[in-house]
């Protein structure tokens, strides 16, 4: 791991959905890596949430679109993304594990 920050303050918010009402939806870390640079993680650390499946989706479309995005737009440099929810602590070794 290279840097990891809590995104409380940064502005980083993920629009979705619920109940007919947009909604903001703020995840917990953002995370770069020594190993693969260019790349920032973003994970959620969820115990429950009734609506974190609904947050996942928002989240893995936003990734999605980003990441196209600085394909079409390579100079504008947002580098690749990716999305990742964890229910518990203890399984973030595993997680970062399959990102390699």
């Amino acid at each position: 791991m290279r840097t990891f920050v809590k995104n409380a303050g940064l502005g980083l918010g993920i629009p979705y959905l619920h109940n007919g009402h947009m909604h903001e939806y703020v995840p917990d870390f953002l995370i770069q890596f020594h190993d693969l640079p260019g790349v920032t993680l973003i994970l959620e650390t969820n115990g429950f949430d009734p609506l974190a499946d609904k947050k996942k989706s928002a989240a893995e479309r936003w990734v999605a679109a980003v990441n196209a995005e600085d394909k079409l737009n390579s100079e504008r440099g947002h580098g690749q993304w990716r999305y990742a929810m964890v229910r518990r602590v203890g399984d973030i070794p595993g997680m970062l594990a399959t990102l390699q």
